[in-house]
């Protein structure tokens, strides 16, 4: 009898048990874990969506801000030679921005000597008295003072784009003692820096704008300025609404010291700030050199993230809001339990807007639900439990019960009734036992008859033996009598068989041979090669043949050696039979022959080798002509374009300013009709709009034509010629498109880059559009690396056949001038050390012509 322990009850009941206990725990875990982590992304969302609508509402203040001090720009701009001018504008300017409470202050901050040539320090500034009336100040253009020009709300501007904001890191004004952040935009002339703008916000209204942002929705949110000091947050004011300021310019690393439940969001933030100096100092539009007077008085962790700022804006200025990081704290300091932080980056100011939402709610959701859940899995699995426990009884138990207690009462009948009974696997393994015993009693009784077979298969196997000594023999004295080597070998490389030739060649007796392994009986280097070639026939099962050499009586005899496989029954390799015949005599006179056919392939090659030495000579000879003779016609060429160059200066100016003069005359006359009545103002003003446009082109390619070095941005002469040729592309129904990603601003001549822009564009308009189509269209691309600048134009003119593609490169590889492409080649590889590259595109692509324009970056 087995003890109840073991018995399959208790054992499927405790099972059962734990399966339950695990699937009801599981259960628990798993509902609670993703009902919590679907609140959490819910609320993530949610605090993202509440963040971007915060950032929205501060860019309407900022973008504000950033326009008033454009407009102050323009103003000094207009009017850098009337002070008096300035001194009534800018504070009208000032009142009438409806954000008194915003704003400290603002002005014009000329650069030394601009305004006034006699003057180094010349501002105009305005701020806020304790009444909130604008007052001029004028203590920063006072000798014994610090120069206004070396702040770092100053130095930065200098480097940003036209009409685009810096927005300084917070500081305390010197003079006015204001807690204030100041937005600075670049003033220029003539292409010349003359100062900045600026407007003064304070760091109040920023606060108190943050404080009842998420008043209805739980939650604070502070914010950190560029240099990730802190510019507001909910305790840095005392019981009296006073800001701290010792708190205020705090960097939020020795922020997070004091208030260690900020050390992951602190660590985060600065491999944020490492990525986003990596990546903006990826592709630098000004080295560090460029900028060492701006970093000079900025402290040294600062420097890094300043140099990037401006590139950033120079290259690739931020568009959009960025979520750059959103992560789970365990504890706040301020709400004292766990939150979610999700941080902001703001376009043009690149302040971080930190958002804290707690999340206690989320969590007491979830596990309420776990509980809930918890419960009602518990009654359904005792349930489930009590009825797979009687039916597992009933199916199976109770049928085994009965089997054994028959097998052990030795009664087969109640197994066979069993079987008949049930078609499932009881059933079957009940037909299983009575079948089995039914097999032992055939197998006893064929016991019998196995014995006095095998009595018979001796006798036979007896009498075959014989037969085979005897056919044995015969095969011996067959193997004997051959002239050949003849031997084999097992699979262990042990000789079972030598005929008396190999015993004669290796000069031993059959029975030393007979049993012995090969590397015992031959040389090593012969036994080597055996073995090794036994190997390959026992893997491959094929036969091999090949010529091994042999000593054999103090001689060197060359055997053409054949082995094969012997196989038994199943197909397996039992051993490796060998024959070797003597092919010494044939062997010398090949190689008497070979080697008289060698010293006829020498002399054959020593007379090839000398005729390709010959060719190879003329060839050499020919290439150093040739590049001479491209260098020479180069050097020539180029002094000759060069020449055509500054003589097609004239031309050039003729070209663009005669259709702008004949437009002029045009002008002129419907000035006159408009006096008599005969035109219509409105189509005169429209008239006269596109004819200022024209000139406004005209003065910015042509104002400041010298053949000095300055920074020239190429995008925007790109678009001024293209505005230029607008009625030559409008006359052949050309849609010319322009694509750059970034700036493009280079040192160089403004002319060469006028002459080569103008002549290549000008060239594909004539040339390469020769009838009018509705689908007409250039492409031209600019793009600058640390090396080289590219211009790649693509049009859909007529495509150039292979002949004359062909015939366009070898003269552009000659340097022969034959017409303005092959002038401008010349004038690249000579001027710019550069390159133009000639190709067909492929229909797909919806342009048939590809000109490339390689200038090096110097």
């Amino acid at each position: 009898m087995t003890n109840w322990r073991s018995s399959l009850p208790i054992q499927f009941m405790f099972i059962q048990l734990f399966v339950a206990a695990v699937i009801i725990i599981a259960s628990i875990w798993f509902i609670k874990s993703i009902e919590q982590d679907r609140l959490i992304d819910n609320q993530t969302s949610l605090s993202i969506n509440l963040g971007n609508t915060i950032i929205a509402k501060l860019q309407q203040k900022t973008n504000r801000i950033e326009n008033l001090a454009v407009s102050l720009g323009a103003v000094g701009e207009s009017y850098q030679s009337s002070p008096f001018q300035l001194d009534t504008i800018v504070p009208a300017i000032l009142e009438q921005s409806d954000q008194q409470h915003v704003l400290l202050g603002g002005g014009i901050w000329p650069e030394p000597y601009s305004f006034n040539s006699a003057k180094q320090k010349n501002s105009y500034f305005w701020s806020r008295n304790n009444s909130g009336q604008l007052m001029k100040v004028n203590d920063y253009n006072d000798k014994s003072t610090s120069t206004y020009f070396e702040a770092d709300w100053y130095l930065p501007a200098r480097y940003y784009p036209t009409d685009t904001t810096y927005w300084s890191k917070s500081y305390v004004d010197p003079y006015t003692n204001n807690a204030m952040l100041t937005a600075s935009v670049p003033m220029w002339s003539n292409h010349k820096f003359i100062g900045v703008s600026t407007v003064d916000v304070a760091l109040s209204s920023i606060d108190s704008f943050l404080k009842t942002a998420t008043e209805s929705q739980g939650g604070y949110v502070f914010a950190l300025d560029q240099q990730n000091r802190l510019l507001s947050y909910p305790e840095l004011e005392d019981d009296n609404g006073i800001i701290n300021s010792h708190e205020l310019f705090l960097p939020f690393a020795e922020f997070a010291k004091k208030h260690p439940d900020f050390n992951q969001l602190q660590m985060q933030l600065a491999t944020i700030e490492q990525e986003f100096i990596k990546k903006a100092n990826s592709n630098k539009a000004y080295s560090n050199q460029q900028l060492a007077d701006v970093i000079a008085n900025a402290p040294a962790n600062e420097r890094d993230k300043l140099i990037a700022l401006i590139n950033q804006n120079a290259n690739n200025k931020l568009e959009q809001v960025e979520v750059i990081a959103s992560l789970q704290l365990s504890n706040d300091p301020k709400l004292n339990e766990p939150v979610l932080v999700t941080v902001f980056l703001m376009p043009s100011t690149y302040w971080k807007i930190v958002l804290v939402t707690p999340i206690s709610a989320i969590t007491q959701s979830s596990q309420a639900l776990a509980n809930s859940v918890g419960f009602y899995l518990v009654i359904i699995q005792i349930l489930a439990l009590m009825l797979l426990f009687v039916m597992q009884n009933k199916l199976f138990i109770t049928p085994i019960s009965r089997m054994v207690r028959a097998l052990n009462d030795s009664n087969p009948a109640k197994v066979e009734l069993e079987a008949t009974q049930r078609n499932d696997e009881i059933g079957m393994l009940a037909k299983a036992f009575s079948s089995r015993t039914r097999q032992l009693e055939i197998a006893l009784a064929s016991l019998d008859a196995t014995n006095l077979a095998l009595e018979q298969q001796l006798d036979v196997q007896q009498q075959a033996q014989m037969e085979l000594k005897e056919k044995k023999e015969q095969l011996n004295t067959v193997l004997n009598s051959a002239h050949n080597l003849i031997f084999i070998n097992d699979i262990n490389g042990t000789f079972t068989l030598v005929n008396d030739q190999f015993c004669q060649t290796l000069g031993r007796n059959r029975e030393n041979i007979l049993g012995s392994k090969t590397h015992l009986v031959m040389p090593k280097e012969i036994a080597q090669l055996n073995s090794k070639n036994d190997q390959y026939v026992i893997n491959t099962k094929i036969e091999l043949s090949y010529e091994q050499t042999f000593p054999s009586k103090d001689k060197q005899h060359t055997y053409l050696v054949t082995k094969f496989p012997i196989l038994d029954e199943q197909g397996q390799v039992t051993a490796v039979g060998t024959i070797a015949f003597d092919i010494s005599a044939t062997k010398a006179l090949e190689l008497k022959k070979k080697a008289q056919f060698e010293i006829l392939r020498q002399e054959t090659s020593e007379n090839i080798r000398f005729i390709e030495k010959l060719e190879q000579t003329n060839r050499r000879l020919l290439n150093e002509s040739n590049q001479a003779k491209s260098e020479s016609n180069r050097a020539v060429n180029f002094e000759r374009v060069k020449v055509e160059n500054q003589a097609l200066y004239p031309s050039l100016v003729a070209a663009i300013v005669k259709p702008i003069f004949r437009k002029q005359d045009d002008l002129a006359a419907s000035a006159y009709r408009l006096t008599t009545g005969e035109l219509d103002p409105l189509e005169f003003n429209h008239a006269l709009a596109a004819q200022t446009e024209r000139l406004r082109h005209l003065e910015y390619l042509f104002s400041a034509q010298d053949y000095l070095a300055k920074p020239i941005d190429l995008v925007l002469l790109l678009e001024h010629i293209v505005a230029l040729l607008q009625p030559k592309l409008i006359s052949k129904n050309i849609n010319l498109t322009i694509k750059s990603d970034k700036r493009l601003i280079v040192d160089g001549v403004h002319w060469h880059f006028l002459f080569i822009f103008y002549r290549a564009i000008s060239n594909t308009i004539n040339d390469a559009f020769y009838q009018q189509s509705e689908q007409n269209k250039i492409e031209v691309k600019l793009d600058k690396t640390a090396e080289m600048i590219t211009m790649e134009l693509r049009d859909n003119g007529r495509r150039l056949s292979d002949e004359q593609l062909e015939k366009i490169h070898n003269t552009l590889k000659i340097n022969e001038v034959t017409g303005t492409l092959s002038a401008l080649s010349i004038w690249l590889k000579s001027e710019f050390n550069g390159e133009l590259i000639i190709s067909t595109l492929s229909p797909d692509t919806g342009y048939t012509t590809l000109q490339k324009y390689h200038l090096a970056n110097c």
